[in-house]
């Protein structure tokens, strides 16, 4: 099994914190963390719990799989569309199912 990169993982919570224009102060607030240690989480410096991962996630509106591997791990062809549906209430969620079916259906080339 492979270490994890925490450097990647750190700049990757980072960049998706200023995409989101959530400050460093603010963001650690929420998590219930120092500013320094949320800054030592971004530099890779330090690590964290599940507990945590699954808050950063939460916050941050984005799958575990995209915040630990990024976009070369083979599953982030579709993670983004993923996140949308699983960010959808379920009323719109089944909407948004039926269009993408539609849409594929209308695409495909048999």
């Amino acid at each position: 099994m492979n270490d994890f990169d925490y450097r990647a993982i750190g700049l990757r919570i980072r960049k998706r914190r200023e995409f989101l224009g959530i400050r460093r102060q603010s963001f650690a607030k929420m998590l219930g963390i120092t500013p320094t240690f949320l800054a030592d989480i971004e530099l890779g410096n330090k690590g964290f719990s599940l507990k945590r991962l699954n808050q950063i996630c939460q916050l941050l509106r984005m799958s575990s799989e995209a915040l630990l591997y990024g976009d070369s791990h083979p599953g982030k062809a579709y993670a983004s569309i993923w996140e949308m549906l699983e960010q959808c209430p379920e009323d719109k969620r089944r909407y948004a199912v039926e269009m993408l079916a539609m849409f594929l259906m209308s695409h495909d080339e048999a």
